[in-house]
Parts: structure tokens; sequence; C-alpha cells
């Protein structure tokens, strides 16, 4: 079988890692292409089989204006339409909205193609462009055969597709992730956050929260990972909360997976999610995890005081709160954690049923 992936890059994130993962699985039976928009010099971030083909289209260029935003979005589709008119493609599976619509619309009445399955990763309430993003998911996303999506909230926003099409599946994990042994209460807590340096992170509720717990004489250390617009805003609300020896912008790595054992706890403060990756890489690690309860995934994945803790999301006290109801925890409270999820997150238990979830998916056409 002959399968293609769609995705703008195979630069750090949450979707690209996911087709790496997806792509790495699949080329064992299969032939599998990735194509991307980005230049033919751009790297994968993530490790991906030599198995694997991928193709970069170079059609990755910002728009100074709507009349050259709309001849780029022709010229991907012209150039997209001929690659899967002249590839035996028996299925494409393509990531993220732009891409979906992209690709759906250049695929419109190409009679070759057995099988198109789109995936959205991120809330779409919170889409850029919304209504129009919308319209052209009312007229366009109906023409495919499977929507996946990560959770149960999500499918709400997809109403005007047949209920059969859409399939809840949530992310694989990297196997090879070291699962935190124990926990040692200690003077000082090592505190984890990963994430682009993006306002739908909201790095402030993070900072004022930990600077409330640095009034209570908490001591702490935060390493943040990650890169975006926002790092110089970051750094002048870290100075501002007078955190400068306490927080630590880290930058980009490609060895997360043996970093989160390390730490004591994670905190992930977003403002809206689709399912967060990290989130669900520190559960499975065994590393006790903060996540405020915004739409969509950390409630998915968090059980209040049972296997980790939520706050109110952008309420920095509430944040506070919770880290120092963690912080007075009995060892108890750190057991149950454990306990519930080695049973409910381990890695090789999750990525077993949802591969199978997407092989199962893949024979129906």
């Amino acid at each position: 079988m002959k399968i293609c992936f769609f995705i703008s890059t195979l630069s750090a994130g949450g979707a690209e890692r996911n087709v790496s993962l997806l792509a790495n699985h699949f080329v064992k039976k299969n032939d599998v292409t990735i194509f991307t928009l980005e230049n033919k010099k751009s790297k994968s971030f993530y490790k991906i089989s030599k198995k694997v083909k991928i193709v970069r289209l170079n059609l990755l260029v910002k728009s100074k204006n709507i009349f050259l935003s709309v001849i780029n979005f022709f010229k991907r589709v012209f150039v997209i339409r001929k690659k899967l008119s002249n590839e035996k493609i028996d299925a494409y599976i393509s990531f993220l909205e732009t891409m979906n619509l992209t690709v759906l619309i250049s695929s419109l009445w190409l009679k070759n193609i057995k099988l198109k399955i789109i995936s959205d990763r991120n809330n779409p309430k919170k889409s850029e462009k919304l209504f129009l993003i919308f319209i052209l998911k009312f007229l366009f996303y109906r023409t495919c055969d499977f929507l996946v999506v990560q959770t149960k909230g999500i499918i709400s926003n997809y109403r005007f597709i047949n209920s059969k099409k859409i399939k809840i599946i949530r992310n694989p994990i990297i196997d090879k992730l070291i699962i935190k042994k124990k926990f040692n209460r200690k003077k000082k807590i090592k505190i984890l956050c990963v994430g682009r340096l993006e306002p739908q992170k909201d790095y402030y509720t993070l900072l004022k929260g930990l600077s409330i717990c640095s009034q209570k004489n908490i001591k702490f250390n935060c390493d943040i990972y990650g890169a975006g617009s926002e790092k110089l805003k970051i750094l002048n609300l870290i100075n501002n909360f007078k955190l400068k020896n306490k927080v630590i912008l880290k930058g980009i790595t490609n060895k997360m997976i043996k970093l989160y054992h390390k730490y004591d706890l994670y905190i992930l403060t977003s403002k809206f999610e689709g399912y967060p990756n990290t989130l669900l890489e520190a559960v499975s690690t065994g590393v006790p995890s903060i996540s405020s309860d915004c739409e969509y995934g950390p409630n998915e994945i968090i059980k209040n005081k049972v296997n980790g803790l939520l706050f109110e999301s952008s309420n920095p006290e509430d944040l506070s709160k919770k880290i120092v109801y963690l912080n007075n925890s009995n060892m108890n409270f750190y057991k149950k954690l454990k306990k519930y999820n080695k049973k409910h997150f381990h890695p090789k238990k999750i990525n077993f049923n949802i591969l199978l979830l997407w092989d199962n998916m893949l024979k129906k056409k």
C-alpha cells in the first residue's frame, strides 16, 4: 500500500512528531512518502526511518497581502494536485487544518486515491480567520473519508460531518521515555515546562504563579524548553517578577525524552490545546503534573487529585495554590499518582492500542 503524509513542516511540534512516529510505523509494511512545504535544505527535527521518502515542495512562502495569499494558495493546490495525480497513491493522511484544506481541494475528483484521511490537532475555536476557516471546512471537510481528532470534546465542533467519519485517536508516545523510578522530597523543586513561546501557552500565568510561590518562600528552579515569537516578552516578565535566578529559557532540544524524569514537577499553562503531547509525556514518565483545565485535552489526561492537578485557566493564584498543595502532599499521594499513571499511561500499552486504531482505519478501503 502506498501512503502519503502531508504536513507543512517537519520542525519541532506535536503534529510533526506524530507524523514521524506514524510514518516510521507504517513504513514497516508499506511504501511511505512525506510531503512538506519546506525548502529542500530543511531538516527533520524528529528521527525518521531512511525507508521513508521525504519530498520538500519549497512552497512555504509568507504572503504580504491577501492577493499574494490567494496566488500562493492556488500554487500549492496546483503543485500538490500534480503530485497526487502522478503518484500512485492508495491513501493520504494530512495534518493541521490549513494543509488539510489544501490537500482536500487538490484531490477533488481524483479517482486514483482510495482513502482520504485528515487530522485536526488543535482547538478549532481558536483558528486564525475563524469564520473563513469554518466556511472552508464546512464545504470541504465533508469530502474526506475520515477525520481524526484527539478528544471527545472537539467532536462538537464538527456536527456538519457524518459522525461515522470522525475517529478519536489520541497521540502515540515515544516509547523510549525514561520512567521516573521514585519521587524524593527536596528542599528545592525542579520544575519543567515545554512548549512554544507563543501566546497560546500563556507564560504570563506560569510566571505570575511562580512569583506568588516565591513570595510564599517556596524554593524552586524552573526550566522552560521551547522557542517562539514571545521570547523577549517572557524574558521581561522573568525580570519584572524577580525570577531571574529561578527561571531559565533553555531553547529547543531533541533530547527531551531523556530529560522529563529528572524533574519533580511538570506544569502546562495553555489557554487552549488539542491534546497536549508534552503533558502526556510527563504523565507517562511518572512526573507529577499540573495543567490548566483548558479546552481540549488536559482533563482527559489528568484526573484532578488522582494522577495530577488541574487549575483554572489563566488564573495564576489558582496555579500557585496547586503548586503549594503538591509541595505539601504526603508520599501516599505520589505513590497513588505513580500507580495510576503506570496502569493507564504506560507508553508501550498506549502505542499498541493507538497504532492498532490507525491500522484498522487504513484497512477500511
